[in-house]
């Protein structure tokens, strides 16, 4: 390799430079930073009232994935809303969130709280649209810091308005979190789906 510097066992952490080549060999690999490795899938084809990820190796990465596609409910009108669980799925928090969501589209509206049951706002639906959302979460792993999301929901199409999402929110209480689960805030199932968490390789 054409690599300048002294090179580290891990190469992950270098300190030297790669020439094009070499990055797109290790990004193949899946050692380069900013690579995903697929967690887990969950597909929805039954009626569900969430969606859980209890394992979600929070130990090997600082930053998480996590992409819902073509998500339908029974119902038409609901909101999606994001938890977090300090003991592998057994219980998730319900309080201690603060989120900042901003709306576009034909109008803007900005939705925030500083006390919240779940970050919710992630997106929102009704009976002509379905949820499309990326979501990367942040210090899951780290015991010293809070959980932290930054979120966006493509541009849908509530029947005669076009609107979107994106913003960001919180969970206040620095612990370890080892679980996930979405959910819809009118308690509607969720009835189609698929749902990707993934871990961001860093550098």
């Amino acid at each position: 390799m054409s690599y300048i510097g002294t090179q580290p066992n891990n190469v992950l952490k270098n300190t030297g430079i790669y020439n094009p080549n070499e990055i797109l060999q290790l990004t193949k690999e899946g050692s380069w930073g900013g690579s995903l490795e697929l967690i887990q899938t969950q597909t929805v084809s039954s009626a569900v009232a969430q969606v859980d990820f209890t394992s979600i190796k929070e130990s090997a990465y600082d930053v998480h994935l996590l992409q819902l596609n073509n998500f339908e409910t029974v119902s038409g009108t609901n909101i999606l809303n994001l938890r977090f669980s300090n003991d592998s799925g057994s219980s998730f928090e319900s309080s201690n969130y603060q989120y900042a969501m901003q709306r576009f589209g034909t109008t803007f509206t900005e939705r925030r709280s500083t006390s919240a049951s779940e970050i919710t706002y992630l997106a929102t639906k009704d009976s002509t649209n379905v949820y499309q959302v990326y979501i990367y979460l942040y210090n899951l792993g780290n015991s010293s810091k809070y959980s932290f999301i930054t979120n966006q929901s493509p541009v849908g199409v509530d029947g005669s308005n076009i609107f979107g999402y994106f913003g960001g929110g919180i969970y206040a209480v620095a612990e370890t979190i080892n679980a996930l689960r979405i959910l819809n805030s009118t308690g509607a199932n969720f009835t189609q789906g698929t749902a990707k968490l993934y871990g961001v390789k860093q550098i």
